[in-house]
C-alpha cells in the first residue's frame, strides 16, 4: 500500500481566485500555493498518494507522469516541512 497524505488538523486554507492561502496557527505562517498547489491541496482534505496527486496534475497540465510524479513529491516534501500536511492513517 503507498503512503497516503492528508492536511494537519491544525491549518485553515482559504481560496482566492486559483490561488490558496493556508495558515498554520500553531507556527505563524502563511503559505501561498499556486494553481497547481491548490489542485493538489484541494485533493488533501481526503488522504490521497503521491500517484494519485500526480495523476490529477496530468489531466491538467500537458506534463508527463515521471514530471507529474517529481512535482508532487517536491510539493508534498515542502508542505510537511511547512507542517502543513501529514501521513494518513
Amino acid at each position: 500500500m503507498s503512503t497516503q497524505f492528508v492536511r494537519s488538523m491544525n491549518v485553515e486554507a482559504m481560496q482566492v481566485e486559483e490561488e490558496w492561502l493556508i495558515l498554520n496557527a500553531d507556527q505563524y505562517t502563511v503559505t501561498k500555493l499556486n494553481e497547481a498547489g491548490g489542485i493538489c491541496w484541494a485533493l488533501l482534505k481526503e488522504p490521497n498518494t503521491i500517484d494519485s496527486l500526480a495523476l490529477e496534475l496530468q489531466k491538467h497540465y500537458d506534463i508527463t507522469a515521471e514530471e507529474a510524479k517529481e512535482d508532487v513529491m517536491t510539493f508534498l516534501s515542502q508542505l510537511s516541512q511547512l507542517g502543513l500536511i501529514e501521513y494518513a492513517s
